[in-house]
């Protein structure tokens, strides 16, 4: 059974023998199976969301063929956005919580999406 305690000044002792310093920047864990420790990135309420936004619609999405790369693709262009353009992100999720509801729908075969014409020149 391994003893690893972590002190204040950042440094894990293992075993009493084998002493590690580690610069924490974010709060963390230390790994069970190994002496690093491992950093977790916090995410804001919005991202949060977004985040369980995305994982509901691959659960609604499984039983409804050719929908999982749609919802892929659409998750994945919208990444680009920046985190501080809030109201895009916000009128997004709004936009997204709609389109979940239909593709509950029973009755949902396919989503439209509305682009504008390319003129030909």
């Amino acid at each position: 059974m391994k003893r690893i305690s972590l002190s204040n000044t950042g440094k894990v002792t293992i075993f009493s023998k084998l002493t590690l310093t580690v610069k924490v920047v974010f709060p963390g864990h230390l790994c069970c199976c190994c002496p690093v420790f491992h950093t977790m990135a916090r995410h804001s309420k919005l991202q949060k969301q977004v985040l369980s936004l995305f994982r509901q619609f691959l659960r609604a999405g499984q039983d409804k063929p050719g929908f999982l790369p749609r919802i892929r693709d659409e998750f994945r262009e919208n990444s680009s956005i920046k985190k501080t353009d809030v109201m895009h992100i916000e009128y997004l999720y709004r936009r997204g919580q709609r389109q979940l509801d239909q593709l509950k729908d029973v009755n949902t075969k396919q989503l439209g999406t509305f682009s504008k014409p390319k003129v030909e020149r």
